[in-house]
């Protein structure tokens, strides 16, 4: 799992971040999640919340995950997602009963399908911009199950994955901190890095 190499580096290279890590998910944690989303997770997604807890509330957005994305953990993810399919039901539709059949409509797609109307119960989020963005993990059924998509503030998710897996985001992460990314340059700034 590529997470032990990114907490590597975050263990060497940012003490303040290394600091704001949180404890990780349990069994029990990542049961309770499958529960109340009705559906398994990805087997690499729970192997990664089972190394990584999250980041604490601090004041400063750690983009950890090229170009902006700073990481979830299970705790916020699951919170994440509530407030997200809150906050985007009763725009598009006008009753209540159409956008349940968008839903279930939408729902039945296949993992990686664009949606722009609505937040799917599917998704979870994975990481976030601090500014209304977020990557997600779909969740629905098909050969893309598992892909890591982004919701788009404006847009929603009308675009393809960006990755095809959890371990691929993971992977392509290590890459760039060990400067081996053509994409992707860190800048460090006293206790903090973004990338360029």
């Amino acid at each position: 799992m590529s997470w032990t190499g990114i907490e590597s580096w975050v263990r060497a290279k940012s003490p303040a971040l290394h600091a704001a890590l949180l404890p990780p998910a349990t069994d029990a944690d990542l049961a309770a999640a499958e529960e109340t989303l009705g559906r398994p997770l990805p087997a690499d997604l729970a192997a990664w919340w089972r190394q990584f807890g999250g980041i604490a509330e601090t004041y400063t957005h750690w983009p950890l995950i090229p170009p902006h994305w700073q990481p979830h953990g299970l705790g916020a993810a699951l919170s994440l997602r509530k407030l997200m399919i809150r906050a985007i039901s009763g725009i598009h539709f006008a009753t209540r009963g159409e956008e349940q059949d968008f839903e279930a409509a939408a729902l039945r797609e296949p993992a990686g399908t664009p949606c722009v109307e609505l937040w799917l119960p599917a998704w979870l989020p994975v990481a976030g911009d601090g500014a209304g963005y977020e990557l997600f993990v779909d969740l629905r059924a098909g050969a893309l199950q598992g892909c890591v998509m982004e919701w788009d503030k404006y847009s929603g998710a009308d675009r393809a994955p960006v990755w095809p897996h959890v371990t691929a985001m993971l992977a392509e992460t290590v890459r760039a901190l060990s400067g081996d990314h053509p994409d992707h340059r860190l800048v460090f700034e006293h206790n903090y890095f973004f990338w360029e």
